[in-house]
């Protein structure tokens, strides 16, 4: 889409990192009770490549924080019918206590905003293909948080499959 010439290395680069999140992300340790789990990510992890290659297209002329506010907009209005389905079912008790509305404040202000006004950034600065591989990052922070956090297990395939991650970024950059 973007006319980026497709190298032998960045072939080599995605495979390996692909892998790498198969096996970080649980590999052969997947249980049938989550094979949506799988499939959600993996939908996922196709829409955001389409979405960072799209990206790509926006003319240099906008800048980060325009793109990320004004795809910030499109998503409201495109979710607002959603969430106005099931507005009678909130509990507005909960949702305003200062722990929930606090980290709903975070999630929406950190955790969404700042990171795509930085990710938007990044693909201004880097060609799809090089920032396209830094969101296979994104596996090994949950995986390393569900494990800090939950207490769930990681095995040896998430040792293989972090390797295989790094190597695959770093042959990206180095093309």
């Amino acid at each position: 889409m973007l006319k980026e010439r497709l190298t032998f290395t960045r072939v080599l680069a995605v495979t390996c990192a692909t892998i790498g999140v198969i096996l970080a992300g649980g590999g052969l340790h997947v249980h049938a009770h989550q094979t949506l789990g799988v499939i959600s990510l993996t939908i996922a992890a196709l829409t955001w490549a389409l979405m960072s290659v799209l990206l790509k297209k926006v003319p240099a002329r906008y800048s980060a924080l325009q793109v990320t506010t004004i795809g910030t907009l499109v998503v409201l209005i495109g979710l607002t019918p959603v969430i106005l389905i099931g507005y009678h079912a909130f509990n507005w008790a909960i949702m305003l206590t200062p722990k929930v509305g606090g980290g709903i404040l975070y999630l929406g202000i950190i955790s969404t905003a700042v990171a795509f006004v930085l990710w938007n950034k990044g693909l201004q600065l880097l060609q799809a293909s090089q920032s396209g591989l830094f969101f296979f990052f994104q596996p090994l922070v949950g995986s390393l948080l569900g494990w800090l956090v939950l207490g769930e297990a990681l095995h040896i395939s998430f040792v293989f499959g972090c390797l295989l991650i790094f190597i695959g970024v770093i042959l990206t950059l180095r093309n």
